[in-house]
């Protein structure tokens, strides 16, 4: 354990000691805490502010939406065990769409005990084997286990499907038929041709929109066909970890396809005819003809992994402290700039490709 590890344990331990005698004072103690702390924190450069996230949906009020449209939602992905994180996540589903199928597409080493407590939930389980090859940061694990749920979810008669993952949750609670409408009001313009709709995709949380294909993985949502075209691109042969020189820019990540989010988007672009050339001009085509992009904040999404789920300017990506005109880190392919895209009022300029050859950091 080194010296910033027990500074910070030490600090954190000092900060709960006032926060268990407010608890002890006040029935509201979380709300006057929280209160408290950002007014301290606040200075003349930042608003702080903070957010309650429920853990459990059961108590919220909603609408019940009135549909015949059979969706599917794949959950993919290892199960997450921790505070029963995925098994929370059925439930809520089972209960916030119980029309649609929940399925949870994982390995077949599972715990059989929390497989039966899934099922047990409503969801179907699909057990798939491990790829011998995990290709590049592991993207063929995401392809087999997607591939797997997306296919359980046609064999069921899914007409549209939503790809999230098992240690992410969505808490918006009509996202599916918000989908569904951005397909219905935005058809595919892509050389004129309806053999493919469009995929409603979700922006990354840093300056996607000049970093060629770096369209999440987290969620994808789109009619069955196109799903099962998006997840059946050719596994990735290469090693785990690819080599790239030291302060390589974000073109040059996106030609060695290093990030998984890459990968799976340029193939795809390239299944559509795309010439998948690493030009921001390729890829906002593409971007404009073949995808909706919506933000994380469009579907509220619960993502218990890292620290800056406790920083939501990053974790929205809206503002990154060290951002600059060269980098425009909190420039992203959310709606705003899509529809803007979609509309025209964004155009395609030659210099927006310097963009690309920044240094990715």
């Amino acid at each position: 354990m080194n010296v910033k590890t027990v500074i910070n344990k030490m600090l954190r331990k000092s900060i709960s000691i006032p926060y268990c005698l407010i608890k002890r004072a006040k029935r509201d103690s979380v709300d006057f805490f929280m209160t408290e702390a950002c007014n301290i924190a606040e200075n003349s450069q930042y608003q702080i502010a903070y957010r309650k996230i429920p853990k459990k949906y059961d108590e919220i009020p909603m609408l019940n939406y009135q549909t015949n449209i059979s969706y599917a939602i794949v959950m993919q992905g290892p199960i997450r065990t921790e505070e029963n994180f995925t098994l929370t996540t059925v439930n809520y589903y089972k209960r916030t769409f119980p029309q649609a199928h929940i399925i949870v597409s994982t390995w077949d080493d599972e715990s059989k005990d929390i497989i039966e407590q899934i099922e047990k939930a409503g969801a179907y389980v699909v057990l798939n084997s491990k790829p011998t090859s995990t290709g590049t940061l592991m993207v063929n694990y995401q392809l087999v286990n997607s591939l797997g749920g997306i296919k359980k979810a046609a064999e069921l008669g899914a007409e549209y499907i939503a790809k999230t993952r098992t240690d992410q949750r969505i808490c918006r609670l009509h996202f599916l038929d918000y989908c569904k409408a951005l397909l219905q009001n935005f058809p595919n313009q892509s050389n004129g041709s309806q053999e493919n709709d469009r995929i409603v995709t979700l922006s990354m949380t840093y300056g996607n929109l000049f970093y060629p294909y770096l369209i999440s993985d987290f969620f994808y949502f789109g009619k069955t066909s196109d799903m099962l075209k998006l997840f059946s691109i050719p596994l990735d042969t290469r090693e785990r970890y690819i080599k790239i020189k030291k302060n390589a820019t974000r073109r040059e990540f996106s030609r060695l396809m290093i990030a998984p989010e890459v990968y799976i988007m340029k193939n795809y672009f390239l299944v559509l005819g795309y010439a998948g050339d690493d030009t921001i001009k390729d890829y906002w085509t593409g971007v404009k003809n073949s995808l909706v992009c919506i933000s994380m904040k469009d579907l509220d999404i619960v993502w218990p992994k890292y620290e800056d789920r406790y920083r939501m300017h990053h974790y929205y990506g809206n503002y990154f402290e060290d951002d600059s005109r060269e980098k425009l880190k909190t420039e992203n392919f959310d709606f705003e700039n899509w529809i803007n895209l979609y509309s025209g009022i964004l155009q395609y300029r030659p210099e927006y490709e310097k963009y690309a050859d920044v240094i990715f950091k």
